[in-house]
């Protein structure tokens, strides 16, 4: 019985260890897949998407072992978790204890970048109360610049919304940047409304249909704040592909009904990849040319992890990394997270007092993120 229960114990273990070594393998793949073109690799892209799962086994294994008299199996995942150290903090939020302080500093700099989903245009019906709620949203944040993505306008330049907002919220400036339009009378694109100065303007094609917007911010003290604004391809993944995505993650069995559309999905997903690692090397490219201390508020429609992350974020620093709790979902259409939304920032001049993401699906597919900067002496 004894033998029994020792060889119970020792296949159990080795299954373990065994388990240990597959999610080892797997977070190395995402490491590899987070610093390698889409396009020397096919459909390696996809698996940056994955990377949080054999993170988090990662971490479990070590604590495992470390329990067990075996501790010097922990050796495993300690090496893993060191090597592919740079997907840990973009992917968990770990800082539940760090002071986190939302109130505009005068030596500072507020910003609040948010994909507007059209203000509502594009939910049907079109609920024409949307703009002010959300509006209302962004007036209590009190944001020194309002980056907005997918922010619409009509052919004439004019939007009643924007335009009331613009008065009465103490904005002096606005610029818009479109690359897209949505049926005859209306532009769609990126918008920054700011309580400062901006010059130096200037739209930046990186593919067709997306365009980088750049601009200066002019604070006081003679200080300026380089701002840069993006939108990267989207996978164009309708609402039906989204709700199937979800039924799929509740019964197998849908997966195997749908080998054929599982395919042509993998392969729009490719694409995808392989056209935003262009767009995101021609991004850094021109953030690496900034005279001034740098910020980018992007939708990049890519995880922490991911090829199009690693390639924007260089050396700069990821606001939510620095200051964001648990997963940081930003899109919220698909459970349980995806954070494709970030702020970066150039963490040499500028210093992380404050950041900020709440849910409001019931007017946009994305959360707004929010981060509050003071300037290092």
């Amino acid at each position: 019985m004894k033998k029994l229960l020792a060889f119970i114990r020792a296949l159990f273990s080795n299954t373990l260890f065994l388990a240990n070594i597959s999610v080892s393998a797997w977070l190395l793949l995402c490491w590899y897949a987070a610093n390698t073109n889409p396009a020397d690799v096919p459909y390696l892209g996809i698996v940056s998407l994955s990377a949080a799962f054999p993170l988090a086994a990662n971490i479990l294994f070590l604590f495992v072992w470390l329990f067990t008299r075996k501790k010097w199996r922990s050796l495993l995942p300690i090496a893993t978790l060191v090597i592919c150290h740079q997907l840990l903090l973009p992917i968990f939020g770990l800082n539940i204890l760090a002071s986190n302080n939302m109130t505009p500093q005068l030596n500072g700099l507020k910003i609040m970048s948010w994909n507007v989903h059209g203000l509502g245009l594009f939910d049907k019906p079109v609920d024409k109360t949307t703009p002010e709620k959300m509006f209302s949203i962004v007036e209590k944040e009190q944001p020194d610049v309002f980056c907005m993505i997918e922010f619409y306008t009509n052919t004439d330049g004019s939007n009643k919304e924007a335009s009331k907002y613009f008065n009465n919220a103490g904005y002096k400036e606005y610029r818009f940047m479109y690359d897209n339009d949505y049926g005859a009378k209306i532009y769609i694109g990126n918008a920054v409304f700011s309580k400062y100065p901006l010059s130096n303007f200037e739209e930046i094609p990186i593919d067709q249909y997306i365009k980088l917007m750049r601009c200066d911010v002019n604070l006081p003290n003679d200080k300026k704040v380089r701002l840069f604004v993006v939108h990267l391809q989207s996978f164009l993944i309708a609402d039906k592909e989204k709700a199937l995505i979800e039924e799929i993650k509740k019964s197998t069995d849908k997966l195997e009904q749908n080998k054929e559309y599982s395919k042509s999905f993998l392969t729009k997903m490719n694409n995808a990849y392989v056209k935003r690692a262009p767009q995101a090397i021609l991004t850094r490219a021109e953030m690496a040319k900034s005279p001034y201390p740098t910020i980018l508020c992007a939708d990049l429609n890519d995880v922490p992890g991911s090829y199009t992350y690693t390639t924007i974020k260089g050396d700069m620093k990821d606001a939510f990394a620095a200051k964001g709790k648990g997963l940081g979902r930003t899109y919220n259409k698909i459970s349980p997270t995806l954070r494709i939304d970030y702020i970066f920032y150039d963490q040499d001049y500028l210093q992380l007092i404050g950041y900020k993401s709440m849910n409001t699906e019931q007017y946009s597919d994305h959360n707004p993120v929010i981060s509050n900067f003071i300037f290092k002496k």
